[in-house]
């Protein structure tokens, strides 16, 4: 079975997710290959489909710029909202 990885506008703002899911391919990517996360616990965490998340590691390892260019987005919102806070 394959499963396919789908761009909705509407949906996690046009970023790449395995179909039927809110869960990002950068996310899934992300916490296998930069944190370590096995992919068992990346399903049981998320409740995914082994296929599901062999599909997003796949469509990860397959498109690093747009993957990079996500990561770069996250990193400089996550910065706007540092600078923003009030938090000690």
């Amino acid at each position: 079975m394959t499963i396919p990885v789908v761009s909705t506008p509407n949906v996690l703002g046009g970023k790449p997710r395995a179909e039927g899911t809110r869960v990002g391919v950068h996310q899934v990517g992300s916490l296998v290959h930069e944190h370590g996360r096995s992919r068992a616990a990346v399903t049981e965490e998320f409740g995914l489909t082994a296929d599901e998340v062999d599909a997003a590691i796949e469509y990860y390892e397959s498109n690093p710029d747009e993957t990079e260019a996500i990561a770069a987005e996250a990193n400089a919102t996550r910065d706007r909202l540092t600078d923003v806070s009030r938090a000690p």
